[in-house]
């Protein structure tokens, strides 16, 4: 009723809107007939409660310093000087303008009064952090967000209330994790539309939810058909609230730089999902003459490629290899690191048994295990085909690496941040090629290449025939045939590029140009083929146009139900064959005794 009245005499006089409104919740009713609008005086009533204010409009009569409301004074002049304990004003205007005026007139320096102790809402501090979270790879925790604001603002909030600040802030900027999903057959579209002749495959399960993704850019699919096919696949956990594994197929370049090849997202580590992926990577890049898979020994992956690819050998990792052997043989790991990586590095076959003859006498355990694994699937010399140098995962490993901090966002914003990075890679490497001359190698084999000539100078020749020498470096002697290009250090037919000892016949025969003696792998013209088709920029979201049947396509999230406590950061790392469950003994390494009941070394009488 108040407020209509208000607005009754508002229409009559705009002027009236300059005075004061108090509004009661009181049930009274105040007939319009009593007011007069062309005087503006409206009578007080004497309410019951005396903290209900009534109506006071005065016309013509200028502001009174004390206005008596409720039984209460209430200072209203904005020039008093005369400020006393217990005064009361009429507003927060009133307040500041009298403050100033008390001081200059008392010569005071400092006002006290009494102030309510303010808060920070998780709302406030998300709305300050956001701007420093924008960067994914930047890294703000709880304790960092309690300084900042503690040091801006001079307010103390606990850890519980800036964790929920943190999430809330990566909540406004990413948006939730299952809008992802459903923006992911939009994504899939673009992709196919940007980057055309693509082997792009998602697969979702019969209630429409999400499975697999398997990405393969024309641009990869283009240059893996320039190098030796070795191709390195991995996996890695994502850490977002629907979890999954990030899978990755690479090999190496002409130049010792990674070249991805595909990518995707599976449910987990099993079998359905490694079948699926390789069913998808030999569509893609169908199956070469040569080719091999180096992994970490994973059942699954090992299953996989039996079924997919049964004529290509799966070799190990001789990383993950000595791993094993480290965790179910610590007792004679620090005596073996040097021989087992020289037998996996080896490029005769006399010097691979030497290491083992080694080996076996130090721990005839070690020497059973290796042998069960078979040397022809960690052992370069022993491989059925050219490994060249790669006898580890660790390209795989660098690709899980550089992505640790994005496999926490949505798994759009995830795939975006791949393929930016892969893009970024791409044109690093396009620069390096076209900087390259004629006669030089690519990055790491042009500095092995260096090393290999360095080495030459020390060594002696002695010609034999026209095309067969022998060399001696340190007292030993080997034969080197440049008419069939075989050396029996080995080195030349494994890693395709002059050895010391070749360098040296050459230089004797006055070869200034050894271009026709490296492969092709690691020519100029095959690093700039590899890379002469860039990898193109996704537009912005905001500008993805795709017909009305994707916008209709339904892809929802996983069932997934978050664990109990903490989430982990790191990734607990164990042995891909055996696991270490119970306690090993300090003497001999062997499981179910400790060092007082081993009897496996004899006492010493």
């Amino acid at each position: 009723m108040a407020v209509e009245l208000f607005l009754q005499i508002l229409k009559a006089e705009s002027i009236f809107g300059k005075y004061p409104l108090c509004i009661t919740t009181s049930d009274i009713v105040i007939d319009s007939d009593d007011v007069d609008a062309d005087d503006m005086t409206i009578e007080c009533y004497d309410f019951v409660d005396p903290y209900e204010l009534a109506v006071a409009v005065v016309d013509n009569v200028e502001s009174l310093p004390i206005v008596n409301v409720g039984g209460e004074e209430l200072i209203s002049d904005f020039y008093n000087s005369v400020v006393k304990v217990n005064q009361k004003y009429k507003n927060k205007d009133t307040f500041v303008s009298v403050m100033p005026m008390s001081c200059c007139a008392n010569r005071r320096n400092v006002v006290e009064y009494s102030r309510r102790p303010q808060h920070a809402t998780i709302a406030f501090v998300a709305g300050i952090t956001a701007s420093k979270l924008v960067n994914y790879k930047r890294i703000i925790t709880p304790s960092d967000i309690i300084e900042d604001i503690k040091r801006e603002l001079g307010l103390d909030i606990d850890y519980m209330k800036a964790w929920r600040a943190k999430e809330s802030a990566l909540k406004m900027l990413r948006g939730r994790p299952a809008d992802g999903y459903k923006k992911m057959p939009t994504y899939v579209y673009m992709l196919n539309s940007i980057y055309p002749n693509s082997h792009i495959r998602m697969h979702k399960s019969p209630d429409n939810q999400f499975m697999y993704l398997f990405v393969a850019l024309q641009p990869f699919i283009r240059g893996f058909g320039y190098y030796r096919p070795i191709v390195v696949v991995d996996d890695n956990h994502m850490r977002g609230p629907y979890q999954g594994t990030f899978v990755s197929a690479s090999i190496l370049d002409g130049a010792g730089h990674i070249l991805p090849l595909a990518y995707g997202v599976v449910d987990s580590e099993n079998n359905l999902s490694w079948m699926w992926f390789f069913q998808q990577f030999k569509c893609a890049f169908s199956e070469r003459n040569n080719m091999c898979v180096v992994s970490d020994r994973h059942e699954s992956i090992i299953k996989a490629v039996s079924v997919i690819y049964p004529c290509i050998p799966l070799f190990a990792c001789i990383w993950h290899l000595w791993k094993n052997v480290c965790t179910n043989y610590r007792k004679s790991k620090d005596k073996l690191t040097g021989e087992f990586f020289a037998m996996a590095k080896a490029y005769k076959l006399d010097d691979f048994d030497e290491l083992m003859c080694k080996v076996g006498k130090i721990d005839n355990r070690v020497k059973a295990y290796l042998e069960n694994v078979g040397f022809e699937k960690w052992s370069r010399v022993h491989a059925p085909i050219n490994r060249g140098r790669m006898v580890t995962s660790n390209i795989a490993e660098c690709i899980n690496s550089c992505l640790v901090e994005a496999r926490e966002m949505s798994i759009l914003d995830f795939f975006e941040q791949v393929r930016i990075l892969f893009g970024v890679w791409n044109r690093k490497n396009r620069d390096r090629s076209s900087f390259l001359s004629k006669k030089s190698l690519g990055g790491r084999f042009q500095q092995i290449l260096q090393l290999n000539e360095a080495k030459s100078s020390r060594m002696m020749i002695r010609e034999s025939t026209n095309y067969i020498y022998d060399v001696y470096e340190e007292g030993r002697k080997y034969i080197i045939r440049l008419d069939n290009r075989t050396y029996n250090c080995g080195r030349f037919q494994l890693d395709e590029i002059p050895c010391e000892h070749a360098i040296v016949v050459l230089k004797s025969k006055h070869v200034k140009e050894m271009k026709s003696y490296y492969s092709d792998y690691y020519k100029k013209e095959t690093l700039v083929k590899t890379y002469e088709m860039s990898l193109c920029p996704m537009p912005d979201k905001q500008d993805w146009h795709v017909p009305p049947e994707v916008f209709e396509d339904v892809l929802l999230p996983p069932k997934y139900k978050r664990p109990l406590g903490r989430p982990k950061k790191g990734r607990k790392k164990i042995s891909e064959k055996f696991s270490s469950t119970s306690n090993h003994c300090g003497k001999c390494g062997y499981e179910g005794h400790n060092r007082r009941t081993c009897n496996y070394f004899l006492k010493k009488m």
